[in-house]
């Protein structure tokens, strides 16, 4: 009896055998190429988080123009990277004398934001700064996206900027470490900031200084923490949130294009750099 059962396991064990043999090749040949289903998925496939936070200073209506003109082929490359697993934000940053309203405080579509998507911060006397979240992060959100941006000159006249160090730094900082744009995912999910601006970062004096380049590489530490990976479009080369945030930050990229020429297609081609094209 003893040798009868010991006969059955040792069949038993055969077939389990077969089975898997028979698993593993069928999945060698679902390879394509050199890659096969079973391979970890890489860059952003597994999904990924994408905050926009774009200067809305004077000096930047051209550009968010061409971001408008082609925000499409923008989100559809996201959407593409990510196996269609993807969440945006878009926010944006302005600067005025302290007490003075900006030009879109009274526009519908500020005044219908919530008042916590809406930061005015008066630290310092002379300068106020005007952070806003129009988008926080939302699952498959193009057309919620779309339409924030597309509010954008139309429905909301340009911000002022007072000299040319905006608080670009400021609002990096709420949504690194204050959920502004809200929780980033956790997991196997790919987190990029894309920052574009044509000036410095100020901080909340309109100047930039020593202060802020270390408030620029605290934040790359922060990010870099977090596993958030930070990109630069910007019109000018060598700024201080190149030289101390992007050059500290695992993996930071920047992109310069002058007035901005081009900017659209150096945000798509960002986005596939951190994922991995």
């Amino acid at each position: 009896m003893k040798t009868y059962y010991n006969n059955i396991k040792k069949q038993v064990y055969a077939i389990a055998i077969v089975a898997t043999m028979i698993v593993t090749i069928g999945t060698l040949n679902s390879c394509k190429s050199d890659e096969c289903e079973f391979v970890e998925l890489k860059g952003c496939q597994t999904g990924v988080d994408v905050a926009f936070l774009v200067d809305y200073t004077g000096s930047m209506g051209g550009a968010i123009e061409s971001i408008k003109a082609q925000v499409s082929t923008i989100v559809q490359t996201i959407a593409t990277q990510s196996n269609g697993n993807y969440r945006l934000s878009l926010s944006i940053f302005d600067e005025m004398p302290t007490k003075q309203a900006t030009t879109y405080t009274n526009s519908a579509p500020y005044l219908a934001l919530p008042a916590a998507q809406k930061i005015i911060n008066t630290s310092n006397a002379l300068f106020s700064q005007h952070l806003t979240m129009l988008e926080p992060f939302a699952p498959v959100n193009e057309t919620s996206f779309t339409n924030q941006l597309g509010q954008l000159l139309t429905n909301m006249p340009i911000g002022g900027g007072m000299g040319t160090p905006e608080p670009g730094d400021l609002l990096l900082k709420e949504i690194l470490s204050n959920n502004f744009a809200g929780a980033w995912r956790t997991g196997n999910v790919k987190k990029i900031v894309i920052l574009i601006t044509d000036a410095p970062a100020g901080g909340d004096d309109d100047l930039a200084n020593a202060t802020d380049d270390a408030e620029l590489a605290s934040l790359a530490s922060i990010a870099n923490g977090m596993g958030v990976q930070c990109v630069l479009i910007s019109a000018i080369d060598n700024s201080n949130y190149k030289l101390s945030l992007i050059n500290n930050n695992t993996n930071g990229l920047t992109y310069v294009t002058p007035e901005f020429k081009g900017v659209s297609d150096e945000i798509v081609n960002a986005i596939k750099a951190s994922c991995g094209e």
